[in-house]
């Protein structure tokens, strides 16, 4: 008898009850129709629970075709997904969500006769194989198998974050993995409808998921553009899973009548988007006059300090200087706007969860993440909020530099002649820096979505609470990094110019105006003082 697995009805999907935080494993069926009942999808690799996010938010789209944001406002007035259209499509397209299907293998290719079989442990990044780093399993890739709900959780993770595999293996349409934003609702429910894409149907046409597509993949083949569906499980390889007899689950723990550790794997869609043929609804971009390009994950970057970015900006919205480097957020949040705008849903925050995978760009993988930010509703409501977000990041980035070239100060000739000089120590106190200025962040943008976007004297005050917080965790960062160094009259005379140099930074990115006129009036009296004083000195000495 042929094995299958029947993704529709049997468990694979981990979600939490809204009623007692309970985890449990659902089918599609079950993860739509009481999506109201559930939390959140919830895996212990971000990169998984991703995945499962956008082919659930797929399968939704694929099945209720929501066309506008009217039709979408319509589908969350409801409050729940009805049965009946989920059961018809279930139905009609049983034979395409069956895991080991001869046919037709979700999200894989069937037939590949002839391709020798490799370690399921090369499918992703995360499971150690060849040259690949071990992050949460330590074993032998020969030793590596999963259930078949675990390797159909895999299975969702090529599409947004397949890397490079070397020559012909390219990676996903995005490329090297990009940030991911998920708007999180109350519910499963809301979550799915709130990341439903329906803007710009003319230039971004639905289309059809990898498991309703009959065409094979053509190896070699650059696709010059992409229907939403097709982007959201696109496949840029081709994989056929083998599956095996019982064993443990080298992910769960769990033993399993059916194990797979074997698979067929090798190059499959590749794509040429230059000409604007795909943009992930999803993703924030970078637009400057080289293109647009994707936002990633930075190394020693917290994610809130690209609020504006990844939540705020819009590309019509902000300039950087002479550079003209705009921003584009996620379409998704801009869509989230326009239906509380257009009082479609009711106000509320918006809360985000932003999923990313640091690479070296190719096939190295550094770390995971899946990080929450929460942000008022006015806050994202408004253009002018995002411009002056921006402008204090920016800002604070300044201090971060001033900072640096602070503690360079502090060693000889200023590290000349060696670029790493108190690269450890200049790395500490930037760490201290910005954990020190993250609270005063967070009230920053309270206190500023509070205010009306013309009310300048209240920005006004709110942004000097902001710049006191940026001198006072610069001072203390600079002090706690150069405290415990040599203290002989050269080392002290530098570290007192790196602090008259910090402070004179300070006062050109931080005064006031009135500050900065009342230093003005100090250096103006003190200069005319000093002229008085001269012109009173006796013009000569008396000869003896």
């Amino acid at each position: 008898m042929p094995l299958n697995f029947d993704l529709i009805n049997k468990p694979w999907i981990p979600v939490v009850h809204l009623s007692d935080g309970r985890t449990e494993e659902v089918g599609l069926r079950d993860a739509l129709i009481h999506a109201h009942e559930y939390r959140a999808v919830r895996d212990p690799l971000p990169t998984a629970e991703f995945g499962l996010y956008r082919v659930l938010t797929a399968l939704m789209l694929d099945i209720f075709q929501p066309k506008n944001k009217t039709a979408l406002g319509r589908l969350m007035g409801g409050k729940r997904f009805d049965a009946e259209p989920v059961d018809a499509y279930s139905t009609e397209w049983a034979g395409r969500f069956d895991l080991f299907s001869a046919k037709y293998p979700f999200l894989q290719t069937a037939g590949m006769v002839g391709e020798a079989a490799k370690p399921l442990a090369g499918l992703l990044p995360p499971i150690p194989s060849g040259t690949n780093a071990a992050h949460f399993y330590h074993a032998q890739e020969d030793e590596f198998g999963v259930s078949p709900a675990a390797a159909a959780r895999l299975l969702t993770t090529m599409a947004p974050f397949m890397t490079a595999g070397g020559a012909g293996l390219a990676p996903s349409l995005n490329g090297a993995p990009p940030w991911y934003a998920l708007i999180v609702g109350e519910t499963l429910f809301e979550t799915l409808c709130s990341n439903a894409y329906v803007l710009d149907r003319q230039t971004l046409a639905l289309g059809k998921p990898a498991w309703r597509e009959d065409k094979s993949v053509v190896p070699g083949e650059r696709c010059l553009r992409a229907d939403l569906l097709e982007g959201w499980t696109w496949r840029s390889r081709r994989i056929q899973l083998v599956p095996g007899g019982p064993g443990r689950c080298s992910l769960t723990g769990q033993d399993s009548p059916v194990l797979v550790q074997r698979m067929k794997f090798i190059a499959g869609a590749s794509c040429d988007f230059t000409n604007g043929g795909w943009r992930d609804p999803a993703v924030p971009y970078k637009i400057d006059d080289k293109g647009s390009k994707v936002m990633r994950p930075t190394e020693g970057k917290e994610v809130w300090r690209d609020t504006a970015p990844l939540a705020l900006l819009d590309a019509r919205s902000y300039t950087r200087g002479d550079a003209k480097i705009q921003f584009r957020r996620p379409q998704i949040i801009e869509q989230w706007a326009q239906m509380i705008q257009e009082r479609y849903i009711e106000p509320g925050p918006l809360r985000l969860k932003l999923y990313g995978m640091r690479t070296d760009l190719k096939m190295k993988v550094f770390e995971w993440h899946a990080e929450l930010m929460a942000l008022p509703c006015d806050l994202v409501l408004q253009d002018q909020f995002a411009t002056r977000v921006q402008a204090e990041m920016e800002r604070a980035g300044s201090v971060e530099y001033a900072l640096k070239r602070a503690v360079q100060k502090t060693y000889k000739r200023e590290g000349k002649g060696n670029a790493k000089a108190f690269e450890d120590l200049i790395a500490y106190a930037q760490r201290q820096f910005w954990h020190g200025i993250h609270p005063a962040w967070e009230t920053l943008l309270i206190q500023m979505a509070a205010l009306d976007p013309a009310d300048e004297e209240g920005l006004g005050r709110v942004q000097r609470v902001w710049w006191a917080a940026l001198r006072k965790q610069g001072e203390a960062a600079l002090a706690a990094a150069v405290g415990d160094l040599d203290t002989d009259a050269e080392a002290l005379r530098r570290q007192v110019d790196a602090q008259q140099s910090f402070q004179n930074a300070l006062y050109v990115l931080l005064a006031t105006d009135s500050e900065k006129a009342a230093r003005d009036a100090a250096k103006k009296n003190k200069k005319s003082v000093k002229e008085k004083t001269q012109n009173e000195r006796p013009q000569g000495a008396l000869a003896l």
